[in-house]
């Protein structure tokens, strides 16, 4: 039994969250879209399903929506920034999906202090929070390529990841990556300094 819901079965390319992600900024994302989206990359009914659930949380149903509804012009050029880009689809990945946060944060953590993580590290801490069964590796095979396609981080070698310092992003981005950062510590002041935050590893200070 897990200790805590991962909620992530399947991995969502950047171009099916990215047209998703547009067309919940301009209140067209219905759930037929959707499903059509997810039917370009995936066969089967309930690939299909579970697909257009996960495309349905990180888009219409992510908490950094509202914020970017309120910022559409600029979050529209930011997707087509290839500085804002990997900082802008990172925040949406990890803002829907508390496994994608933990990935983020623990892979900041050690590479702050090391060149490489191994899968077999993250996989261990990740057990910490979520468990050992099935679905904790099921849900971390789902945003490790995400985030990596995003191009937060990169994959250095079969097991091993690299860290990717992000530099010259907009304002923009780095709000809404920081936004983030809060979905899940709600009990840190929202003016806090967190910059030192290992979430933050990837982003230049």
């Amino acid at each position: 039994m897990d200790k805590i819901t991962i909620g992530i079965n399947q991995r969502i390319p950047m171009s099916v969250l990215e047209l998703g992600l547009i067309a919940a900024l301009h209140d067209q994302a219905t759930n037929d879209y959707l499903r059509e989206l997810v039917a370009t990359e995936f066969q089967g009914e309930n690939r299909i399903r579970l697909g257009a659930g996960v495309l349905h949380k990180l888009t219409c149903g992510n908490p950094l929506l509202p914020v970017m509804k309120e910022n559409k012009d600029a979050v529209m050029a930011s997707l087509r920034s290839r500085l804002d880009r990997p900082i802008v689809l990172s925040a949406v990945i990890n803002a829907a999906y508390s496994i994608a946060y933990d990935v983020t944060a623990i892979l900041g953590k050690y590479l702050h202090v090391q060149n490489e993580v191994s899968t077999a590290l993250l996989t261990a801490k990740l057990a910490e929070k979520y468990g050992s069964n099935r679905s904790m590796p099921n849900g971390r095979d789902c945003v490790v390529p995400m985030l990596i396609e995003a191009g937060l981080f990169e994959r250095s070698r079969i097991g091993f990841y690299k860290a990717i310092r992000h530099s010259g992003f907009s304002p923009l981005a780095a709000d809404l990556y920081r936004r983030s950062f809060f979905v899940f510590n709600t009990m840190v002041p929202e003016d806090a300094d967190v910059s030192t935050n290992p979430y933050f590893e990837f982003l230049d200070r």
